[in-house]
């Protein structure tokens, strides 16, 4: 990304001809300007950063805010054949992209991470913005598959295989921002675009949100149903410990009640004579092993002592100690949905690695962070340096790896830019917007619709491969110009 961003601008100033450049930016009404101001508003207030260094190094990771704009919106408009150039070279690079992470995620190719978790398979940048990427590649297939502007064949063909691999990631952020996503354009459409075939399309994509919304209630049910409601009158273990229950606590797994007919000490003598990991160590992903044991046996309805110990297979010890916590095999997807239900039946407990309930305390201390200096904040780079301070000045309930920074660009924003930096630069950000041209609007409101969704749960300016796609994506459907298609 760094090489391609120098070589465009390198060519865009040896170039020369700055007198036709300007006249562009004049003939856009000076909205390349408009659009670079969202990073000269960061560059503005570098001056308030009380570490220099780290607020250089935040506007030079979002360079893309200021070259891109400049570079595309200076230059004139590109012509049809360039356009069918840059989409098939995108095609191809995701294609190419995907197909070796398909390969990591099989184990066919090694990966850089070793977390147990499919999220190892994203090697070439975080898993959150592949998945953003993967989804703005998806939305962008379609609407150039509908407008026939490439072959509309390889346009589906290629948006499935970019669904199939979303599934797979399962980062909800990007499935639900893909979802609003594309009902958001899919109205507009209907609104908007005079066709004869509108009820065909409307009641099948009826159809697939039924299904969706039918089968995301399965999922749910099958998390909270119970087998027997009846709770256990059992008090002490074949082996004479007596039994510790919760009967307050009503979390199940695969419909048996987790939280009764527990030995936790001849469970622990038993299990460490038939494993290596330790019964109060951590197993291969990294989770606490005894729960994980905990909720494997009561996903057979094993009680959780001797006796139920005795009754799994050797395959079902190493699927415990790989961190698999369910007998039942769950595909990404309904994984990712039950670790969120499971995250809300133990959202006032330790949170630690619990990825939704994380971010309200991350919110929470970038609000208290911004309160204490709201007007003008900190400087680009500030954010980093007020969350270690806060950790360090207040008690919370994050160990060190998780306390992290605020996981919502809009947060960050305004604790970097304060009050009145952060509303010029959402104003800029809306005046740019609302300059998209009709032809395009349908694809622009579901990328925007898409970055919301990022931007509510990830730092996506924060680090080089979020701020690219954002900037490319929306500066090339800005400047874009319907009598160059």
């Amino acid at each position: 990304m760094s090489i391609s961003l120098i070589g465009l601008f390198f060519n865009w100033t040896l170039e020369l001809d700055f007198k036709r450049k300007w006249q562009n930016i004049k003939e856009r009404k000076y909205l390349t300007l408009f659009l670079s101001g969202l990073f000269l508003i960061e560059l503005l207030w570098l001056s308030l950063s009380e570490e220099l260094q780290i607020g250089l190094n935040v506007l030079r990771i979002k360079l893309p805010l200021l070259l891109l704009p400049m570079i595309i919106g200076s230059t004139k408009s590109f012509k049809a054949k360039e356009w069918r150039a840059i989409i098939t070279a995108f095609f191809v690079g995701i294609l190419v992209s995907t197909v070796w992470v398909y390969l990591v995620s099989i184990d066919l190719l090694p990966t850089k991470k070793n977390s147990g978790t499919i999220r190892d398979a994203s090697i070439f940048m975080s898993h959150i913005r592949y998945s953003a990427l993967l989804s703005l590649a998806l939305i962008l297939a379609l609407f150039i598959g509908i407008k026939k502007w490439v072959n509309s064949f390889f346009c589906y063909s290629l948006v499935f295989w970019l669904l199939f691999l979303i599934i797979k990631f399962s980062t909800l952020t990007a499935v639900s921002g893909l979802f609003v996503a594309l009902i958001t354009g899919f109205l507009y459409w209907l609104k908007t675009e005079k066709q004869s075939n509108k009820k065909i399309v409307l009641a099948v994509a009826t159809i697939l949100f039924l299904s969706i919304a039918g089968y995301l209630s399965l999922v749910i049910k099958d998390f909270y149903h119970i087998n027997n409601k009846k709770r256990s009158n059992q008090t002490y273990s074949l082996n004479g410990e007596k039994y510790f229950h919760n009967f307050k606590n009503n979390t199940t797994e695969n419909g048996y009640y987790l939280w009764e007919n527990i030995a936790p000490k001849e469970l622990e003598k038993e299990w460490n004579k038939i494993s290596s990991l330790n019964f109060k160590g951590k197993d291969k992903k990294g989770q606490k092993l005894k729960p994980t044991l905990y909720r494997f046996l009561t996903s057979k309805g094993l009680n959780k002592d001797s006796v139920g110990l005795s009754r799994i297979t050797k395959k079902e010890i190493e699927l415990i100690e790989g961190g698999s916590t369910s007998i039942i095999t769950y595909n990404n997807f309904e994984k990712r949905i039950r670790s969120l239900l499971y995250e809300l039946e133990f959202s006032n407990r330790n949170i630690n690695n619990q990825t939704m309930n994380q971010r309200f305390v991350f919110w929470q201390a970038g609000k208290d962070i911004f309160l204490s200096k709201p007007f003008l904040g900190f400087g680009p780079g500030g954010v980093k340096k007020e969350y270690k301070k806060y950790y360090s000045k207040n008690k919370t309930v994050l160990t060190k790896n998780n306390q992290l920074l605020a996981h919502n660009q809009f947060i960050t924003q305004f604790i970097n830019l304060g009050l009145i930096g952060g509303a010029i630069w959402l104003l800029l950000l809306l005046y740019s917007f609302v300059k998209v041209k009709k032809d395009i609007m349908i694809l622009f409101i579901s990328y925007t619709v898409l970055m919301f969704f990022m931007f509510m749960s990830d730092d996506m300016l924060e680090v080089q491969a979020g701020v690219t796609i954002f900037s490319l994506f929306g500066t090339m459907m800005i400047f874009y110009q319907p009598n160059s298609s």
